[in-house]
């Protein structure tokens, strides 16, 4: 499936994110050749066990011919259906690990392209041989050790309808008997990647929803149809490796098919049993379960020091719903989370990537969404109008370019959506541009109105998914503190940072905050917004706040 590439600007996307993790450079004397390979994964070294299948994969241009080497072995690559552009694809094959190579450095994948002629060849990581015995299986919970594998005996089996999300990502809905009442895709569910595949218990509904087994709802826009009856079969996560680069970490998993899994992230407190505003974040670890999976592969995990983990272990469970679990736990070396990006590549095929922490805007990445200014079927959307003729759209993007500016020069990557009289209205499409732009971080950039109340005042700013909550708080506070060095504070107001179901803060690849910046509609705080002077303070602010963020500040 051909991603969104084309709503980016200026260069690549593919290249700039492959660029930020480290999987690109370009060879001396390469500058005026048509690159033929864009990326061999895996990436960086990791261990493998002996007897097992690896998956090599490589993105080239869709017409050379492609294989790879490793260990004295050619592995066959077949072109995928999968494109990252008009002219690029991903080439797959398999690996298997030889039994005679106990503890042995197999050495790099070196890939080779040939197009017209020309070749090119590019190395990836590489793979250590390791032995069941030779890994610590103490690390477990629950479960029963059979073999290689942590196993759950007498699972109950499931069949039925199925159907397989077509979506890049589907919102994950709770039912409403059981939880929380969520009205909106849940923000400590994780979106299923497309590819996923679940049973149907019901629908869809009046609302277009269906009801899984797995005791989620999802949108029937977002899914398909993929079998009228019939089962998957129990699932097993036959491995898992974990690679890292300087700027992300890689958890690739091979199964049996195409499982729903959430990312559960402690420590989470919630105010209330009934509400989704966070009142404590500690993230220590993350816990990946998988649905309808009666088996895991029993050992340790090889974690790079440039891992964002520090440990790993197995465990199995059942859900309320009957669903048969099993969970990789993996501890965070920093208490630091962003969320993480999914995708299966194929059948049994997925991969996690999570951005290592920074301490710092250097090296952040970061998509500024300048609200409003943007046309949906035609229609423009000026947002809200304040007092002096003032359009809130201009007002967005005036602070967006100059809070770009400020996070550029502190070292941050950034990403303004092309939002300002163009066709990216859409509250969704600008989510996917920036999903496929892959940032830490997502601001929008907006300013309240109160056509009923002329004295309300105050910046306030708005967050979903847990990771963001410290975002929201920091950007809000700093912003109210540059406030009150601004002619006409007087009467300054900090709404604080809130719990919103906005469509632009609701993901779960990244954080995401939407800052309300002030009242366009009240006369003394207009003029404080709209000063020239101001324009570079806020910038500061926010940036500050920004930074204190990733500083790990609560």
């Amino acid at each position: 499936m051909k991603k969104r590439w084309k709503m980016m600007q200026a260069v690549s996307v593919l290249s700039a994110v492959m660029i930020a993790c480290g999987s690109f450079t370009a060879a001396a004397g390469e500058a005026t050749m048509t690159r033929i390979i864009e990326d061999v994964q895996p990436r960086t070294a990791q261990s493998a066990v002996v007897g097992t299948t690896q998956t090599i994969r490589v993105l080239a241009h869709e017409d050379a011919k492609v294989s790879v080497t490793i260990g004295g072995t050619t592995v066959k690559l077949s072109a995928t259906r999968e494109y990252a552009d008009e002219d690029s694809r991903w080439f797959e094959g398999e690996y298997t690990v030889p039994s005679s190579a106990d503890g042995a450095n197999l050495g790099s994948i070196t890939a080779t392209a040939t197009l017209d002629g020309k070749s090119q060849t590019r190395v990836g990581g590489s793979f250590t041989a390791v032995t069941m015995d030779m890994l610590d299986v103490g690390d477990t919970e629950q479960g029963v050790v059979s073999g290689d594998m942590l196993t759950i005996s007498g699972a109950k089996s499931f069949s039925g309808k199925q159907v397989t999300v077509t979506a890049e990502y589907a919102d994950v809905f709770i039912p409403v008997e059981s939880d929380r009442d969520e009205e909106y895709a849940a923000p400590y569910y994780y979106q299923l990647p497309e590819g996923t595949i679940d049973y149907v218990v019901s629908g869809p509904d009046t609302n277009d929803i269906y009801l899984l087994a797995s005791g989620r709802k999802v949108s029937a826009a977002k899914v398909k149809v993929s079998a009228s009856s019939g089962s998957q079969g129990e699932n097993q996560i036959t491995s898992i490796g974990l690679s890292a680069d300087s700027q992300c970490t890689y958890l690739d998993f091979g199964e049996k098919w195409n499982v729903p899994f959430n990312i559960e992230v402690e420590d989470v407190n919630y105010a209330s049993s009934v509400t989704n505003t966070v009142s404590s974040f500690n993230p220590k670890k993350i816990k990946i379960v998988f649905d309808y999976t009666t088996g895991i592969v029993n050992g340790a995990i090889s974690i790079p020091r440039n891992s964002c983990f520090s440990a790993a272990k197995v465990s199995t469970r059942t859900s309320a719903e009957g669903v048969p679990q099993c969970v990789l736990e993996l501890t965070l070396k920093e208490s630091a989370y962003y969320g993480a990006y999914a995708s299966y590549s194929g059948k049994g095929k997925l991969q996690l990537k999570f951005y290592n922490p920074v301490s710092s805007l250097d090296g952040a990445r970061i998509v500024i969404d300048s609200g409003h200014g943007s046309y949906t079927n035609g229609k423009f959307d000026p947002g809200a109008a304040g007092v002096n003729g003032t359009q809130e759209y201009e007002e967005n993007y005036r602070k967006a370019l100059a809070l770009k500016a400020e996070l550029e020069s502190r070292g941050a990557e950034v990403y303004m959506l092309d939002t300002y009289g163009t066709n990216l209205g859409d509250l969704y499409a600008r989510v996917a541009a920036a999903i496929d732009w892959e940032p830490m971080v997502y601001v929008a950039v907006h300013h309240n109105s109160s056509p009923t109340n002329s004295s309300a005042r105050g910046v306030e700013v708005y967050y979903n998914n847990p990771w963001s909550v410290y975002l929201a708080k920091n950007v809000c506070n700093n912003i109210f503190s540059a406030y009150k060095t601004m002619d006409y504070s007087s009467g300054a107001v900090n709404r604080g940072h809130k719990f919103s179901e906005f469509a632009v803060t609701r993901v779960k690849q990244f954080s995401a905050i939407l800052i309300e910046y002030g009242f366009i509609t009240t006369t003394t705080e207009n003029a404080i917004l709209t000063d020239a002077k101001n324009i570079q303070k806020f910038a500061e602010a926010t940036a500050d706040g920004l930074e204190a963020y990733f500083a790990g500040e609560k």
